[in-house]
């Protein structure tokens, strides 16, 4: 896999306690800019071609990919005072999916979806991206969702209609960002060709997989930092959606992965051997930098992530997690550890929030997320804020806490995947979910794209 461009953050990362709508917005006019050049926004958008009457229009040179960031998009050459019905339909074999918004053109004639406040939609704050995220379809199956989204190009037509009149209409081709990705699997003979036996747990020596590997080094980039990924099962956070976006920030991407039939705890069980070995394999690889490793974790996996970050600080650089608990849980109703150390049980709990993992000693970034509306996890929030009250801020670390987001908020931005419906569980809000994402994905890709840079 090659990665194509690169980009140019200016400055460092935000420390951010609470992440309101408005504010999960800050960094995007630099991602939007560094995702372009790194072909991660938009591949395509076709135009009818009209150069005058109404019509959909974006700045040049912008390119879309079904991982959409809130990009300019406005409806231009609109009869003032009239109001608009604008659709998005996209059709596949799999089936159909549609939004609409309703708008009140102002006296300019230019209806920018970036800052007009729509009506009759599944959103009500403005929102350039919000048709793309609030289409509606056929549930599909994980595997079938991950390829829809994330390796096919689904052609998305918006169309703007005055009354029964159809006024402009325009195509979007959205490209899957893992499209031209294709990760390898990493067996117990590659860990064991670079002399890590002694790291091993005794029951891995036999021949196995261990994990999938995601290279991002390419011949402009031929060293990228890394992610250590415990994989979140969860439909739209798994490694299938995640880990392609991570791999288009400059990262190249090991993931572990982990089972969890509930969404909190993990069914799995991981040796520290078997993480340690997977650090040296990574630190000793050419393509990637050593001293920028990080360790990924979400929903169930968080507990594994925080657990190696305080295992581990000196071979890892950085976090990020969020929606899980704040500590290793034990599996009911074995009350079982889903960590060995040495083939010994670590101590785990029973509550969610029974206690949180210290991560005094990692001297690099942690960014935690977590929405204040989870259904899953309902002391999410309160998980992540006892993290970050163990630790001492440091440059890079951010707390972002979205009131009414529901649980899934670490899925890529602009996915119209497992966000609440107008009546969602304890009263989630799918927009302030989808700006959760924002927040959190900006965050980490800025600390990613930072990291790659020469």
């Amino acid at each position: 896999m090659r990665r194509r461009g690169g980009g140019t953050p200016d400055g460092g990362a935000r420390h951010t306690r609470l992440a309101s709508p408005r504010r999960a917005h800050g960094p995007l006019g630099l991602l939007v800019a560094a995702l372009a050049s790194v072909a991660l926004a938009l591949s395509g958008c076709t135009a009818t071609g009209a150069t005058s009457g109404p019509r959909f229009v974006t700045p040049p040179l912008i390119r879309f990919s079904s991982v959409l960031w809130p990009v300019p998009l406005e409806l231009v050459g609109a009869a003032p005072g009239s109001r608009v019905r604008i659709e998005a339909r996209l059709r596949t074999s799999r089936g159909s999916w549609h939004s609409a918004a309703t708008y009140t053109v102002p006296a300019t004639g230019v209806v920018d979806l970036a800052s007009a406040t729509p009506q009759l939609a599944a959103f009500r704050r403005p929102d350039s991206a919000g048709l793309f995220w609030s289409l509606r379809g056929p549930q599909l199956p994980p595997a079938q969702l991950a390829r829809q989204w994330m390796r096919d190009t689904n052609a998305v037509t918006l169309t703007a209609s005055d009354g029964d009149r159809l006024v402009a209409e325009r195509t979007f081709e959205l490209q899957g960002l893992a499209a031209e990705q294709s990760p390898h699997t990493v067996y117990t003979r590659d860990l064991l060709a670079g002399s890590f036996e002694g790291l091993l747990p005794r029951e891995t020596h036999e021949e196995q997989p261990v994990g999938r590997f995601w290279d991002a080094s390419s011949l402009e980039r031929p060293v990228s930092p890394a992610v250590l990924m415990f994989d979140d099962p969860s439909t739209g956070a798994s490694s299938a959606f995640t880990a392609p976006l991570l791999s288009a920030f400059g990262a190249s991407v090991f993931v572990l992965p982990l089972g969890s039939p509930d969404g909190v705890h993990v069914s799995s069980v991981i040796d520290s051997g078997t993480v340690e070995s997977v650090l040296q394999w990574l630190s000793t690889r050419q393509d990637v930098d050593g001293r920028h490793i990080f360790v990924y974790g979400t929903g169930p996996a968080e507990p594994l992530a925080l657990w190696a970050a305080a295992r581990f600080p000196d071979r890892l650089h950085g976090v990020f997690a969020g929606g899980g608990a704040a500590s290793p849980l034990c599996s009911p109703p074995g009350a079982r550890s889903p960590i060995d150390e040495g083939g010994v049980p670590v101590a785990c709990v029973n509550e969610a929030t029974a206690r949180a993992t210290s991560l005094a000693g990692m001297n690099g970034p942690v960014v935690l997320v977590c929405g204040g509306r989870d259904a899953v996890l309902e002391s999410s929030c309160e998980a992540q804020r006892a993290v970050a009250a163990l630790r001492t801020p440091r440059a890079g670390d951010a707390l972002l806490v979205q009131p009414d987001a529901a649980h899934a908020v670490t899925v890529p931005p602009g996915l119209p995947i497992a966000l609440p419906d107008a009546s969602g569980a304890r009263g989630a809000d799918a927009q302030a979910t989808q700006e959760a994402r924002v927040a959190f994905w900006n965050t980490v890709g800025h600390l990613l794209l930072r990291a790659a840079l020469p």
